[in-house]
């Protein structure tokens, strides 16, 4: 089951274990994102594209967009 985090920061401590980095869907109103662990995969909605660009530029894993 997907757990979805509200908390920014939690999310990029998470995304440096990640085996793989996803960005959803670029809506209008939110970009999302997922991040693929081993055991479970996080997401996150975010509501600017300059807080999406902030949290991509930390991953350190292949990103792969839809």
């Amino acid at each position: 089951m997907p757990m979805e985090i509200k908390d920014k920061d939690e999310f990029i401590k998470l995304m440096q274990h990640a085996k793989k980095i996803i960005v959803v869907r670029r809506l209008p109103k939110y970009i999302k994102i997922k991040a693929r662990l081993s055991r479970r995969l996080y997401t996150i909605k975010v509501y600017s594209e300059e807080e999406a660009e902030e949290i991509l530029k930390n991953a350190k894993v292949e990103i792969v967009e839809y």
